[in-house]
């Protein structure tokens, strides 16, 4: 075997590796998300409505991976403020929790 065909082969072990390990810890996160899109989520900064989730696939958080959820802010009454802005909350910042 030359050293070509092994970084290859290394090569495509790692891409498996990467891909199965994302798949993982998607499960995880969809295992214990507690919400699903257009669900009011509130963390330290204020309330957003989820239009779409994401996954962190860090580990290095003391919680472990999360969903990151994005959406338009709400004002205090539960309507989306008028500048529109969205923004990302982390489920490991949920006040609820």
């Amino acid at each position: 075997m030359e050293i070509e065909v092994l970084k290859n082969k290394i090569q495509l072990l790692e891409k498996e590796y990467e891909l199965k390990r994302k798949a993982m810890i998607k499960e995880y996160c969809d295992a214990n998300n507690p919400y699903k899109v257009g669900d009011k989520f509130t963390d330290h900064i204020g309330s957003i409505i989820i239009e779409s989730i994401k996954y962190s696939y860090s580990m290095t958080s003391t919680n472990g991976p999360t969903c990151a959820y994005y959406g338009p802010e709400l004002k205090k009454d539960g309507t989306p403020k008028l500048s529109g802005v969205k923004r990302a909350a982390y489920q490991q910042n949920d006040i609820n929790l």
